[in-house]
């Protein structure tokens, strides 16, 4: 009945399908053309929204609709961000985290509020501009570096400390926003809000991270993909809901979620399973960012969205160098890393939407002020990829004559994520995948494991093995395992359907790297071939050829004209099999 019910229901009851189409298939073609010219997605998503919002061709007017779908995509987006934030990592980078990002964030806030004031705006309204200027965007500014091959060189860890410093700093920023709106507040007030705010913040990570890694171990003991997905939505939209009670907000919680998460050994499997979600809510976000936009007020107001395009873009390229030269690092350095994170980030999209609920606006202009914030948002963002692209040129200009490229410090241009270059990834850690890591182990040669079984991926962590537990066919665990640098892929897995996947998938990444697969028969061998191995290793031919050696040297045949008839037969293959 309810199935009869869907299905004759006319298109009229359904009134977001449009919209949904609209967004994705001009999003395809905005995303097609972007891809083309070697530029990120999201700019392709911004440009959909500004050509289909309400304020140019009108394909989508319910923009409040599109908003509420969107937010699933900051949620997602800042849970993500929370697992890739494990506290290893932040250790690794704290000097950037807490020297770089603090003077950058409250350098920015501090000049900007002082700019303002200069103008006659309320200190108030100057500090809230300074917090939606201070943050760049994550998620532009690490899919950037990552296409570029510099997260793990010294500009790119730079960057990363920085933007954890914004990231992080929104927990204060969303904490004081409602004294700033209610017409300031004493010292006391604000101390008392925060330290709530961080005791409230404090007990749900601790919570968390006391019960999610071990309710996900037990889960993936299961071995079940779909009851994995759906527990980690349940964890990621659960803390986030059980945050926003307390008082934190929706998009903090999933941040808060998200690092509970990074405290499991099954966080990079989690993070395979929530991307494709993940890419489709942020693709609605960003497309909404993009329909808020008044293409009007540029033809309007030309000059003054101009103005404060570049003086965004001015004060925060140079104070996120200077925070870079204030580590001691070379000026070619800080200007690329200024010019970098030059943009405002969908971070403050969020804290633009909780100041409009306390009666703050951008610079204290009202209505108009949203739209001209919106207006240098989106134009910055756009400017990004092509600000990034300078970087060859900066570097001829400032680095001097005869001095090596200190951005290969930390390894070299084109170095895995994983910090492994030249090296193997061995998918499987069955008795196959344990032979190949110990030949590689006892060579000294570099080595990665990828498997899905929680419990080979619990012995191998007990062993000291370094084993990457996520799905290999997974495009994301793919590049955490290092495809763009690695030397070799070797498929040691029993299922036949996943291993074409993963041949598939690893030559899509890198159509360069040889690929050795593994098949229990020979009836496997075309479709793995087909997908783009390079080299299949039957068991069922190899067994059948070994006993044929076996038997022969049994019957007296000379050893070397046993291996001859071995080899003769492997030649002919298939059509034996036929």
């Amino acid at each position: 009945m309810i199935a009869t019910t869907i299905v004759a229901a006319p298109a009229g009851e359904l009134p977001f399908l449009r919209e949904m189409i609209a967004i994705f298939a001009v999003g395809t073609l905005f995303v097609y053309g972007c891809h083309r010219l070697r530029l990120p997605p999201i700019v392709g998503f911004l440009l959909t929204g500004v050509l289909i919002g309400p304020y140019a061709l009108g394909f989508v007017r319910d923009v409040d609709l599109i908003s509420s779908t969107a937010e699933v995509g900051v949620i997602l987006l800042l849970f993500t961000i929370g697992v890739e934030f494990s506290v290893e990592k932040l250790s690794r980078i704290r000097r950037y985290i807490v020297l770089g990002g603090g003077f950058q964030v409250v350098a920015t806030v501090g000049a900007v509020a002082l700019l303002l004031a200069l103008l006659g705006v309320e200190w108030r309204l100057g500090v809230y501009t300074g917090y939606l200027v201070a943050l760049s965007s994550t998620a532009i500014v690490l899919k950037l570096l990552s296409d570029r091959a510099r997260i793990d060189t010294p500009a790119g860890q730079i960057s990363v400390g920085i933007l954890v410093f914004q990231d992080l700093s929104i927990v204060v920023m969303v904490l004081t926003i409602p004294i700033l709106g209610s017409g300031g507040g004493s010292l006391g007030a604000v101390a008392l809000v925060l330290v709530e705010g961080l005791l409230i913040i404090g007990i749900v990570i601790e919570a968390a991270r006391r019960v999610v890694p071990p309710v996900l171990d037990r889960v993936a003991h299961l071995r079940s993909p779909e009851l994995f997905l759906l527990v980690v939505v349940v964890i990621c939209f659960g803390i986030a809901w059980m945050a926003s009670l307390a008082g934190v907000g929706l998009a903090l919680g999933a941040f808060l979620a998200g690092l509970a998460v990074s405290g499991s050994r099954f966080r990079e499997h989690a993070v395979g399973e929530i991307i494709p979600l993940r890419t489709v809510f942020n693709a609605v976000f960003f497309v909404s960012v993009g329909m808020l936009l008044d293409v009007r007020v540029a033809a309007r107001e030309p000059w003054l969205l101009l103005g404060a395009v570049l003086a965004v873009f001015a004060i925060k390229s140079i104070i996120t160098a200077a925070s870079v030269r204030a580590l001691r690092y070379p000026s070619w350095m800080a200007a690329f890393v200024g010019l970098g994170l030059a943009q405002i980030g969908e971070f403050s999209l969020v804290l633009h939407d909780t100041g409009r609920e306390y009666g703050l606006s951008p610079a204290g202009i009202g209505p108009a002020g949203d739209q001209l914030f919106l207006a240098v948002v989106v134009l910055l963002m756009i400017a990004t990829p092509f600000l990034v692209q300078l970087e060859t040129r900066v570097r001829r200009v400032l680095k001097p004559p005869g001095v090596a490229p200190a951005d290969t410090a930390g390894g070299p241009s084109g170095e895995a994520p994983t910090g492994l270059q030249d090296h193997v990834i061995i998918g499987g850690y069955g008795l196959a995948g344990r032979y190949l890591e110990r030949v590689c182990r006892a060579f000294d040669h570099p080595y990665r494991i990828v498997d899905l079984n929680p419990v080979t991926a619990v012995e191998a962590e007990a062993h000291g093995v370094p084993l990457l537990y996520g799905d290999l066919g997974k495009p994301e665990v793919l590049e955490r395992a290092g495809v763009g640098g690695a030397m070799l892929l070797v498929v040691a897995i029993n299922d036949a359907e996943a291993a074409i996947r993963i041949v598939q998938q690893a030559k899509l990444a890198n159509p360069a790297l040889p690929v050795i697969a593994r098949a229990r028969y020979l009836i496997d061998t075309g479709p793995l071939e087909s997908a783009g191995a390079d080299i299949v290793i039957t068991e069922e031919t190899e067994t059948a050829l070994l006993l044929v050696q076996h038997v022969a040297r049994q019957c007296g045949i000379p050893e070397e004209e046993a291996r001859r008839q071995a080899e003769r037969l492997r030649t002919l293959g298939s059509d034996l099999a036929d």
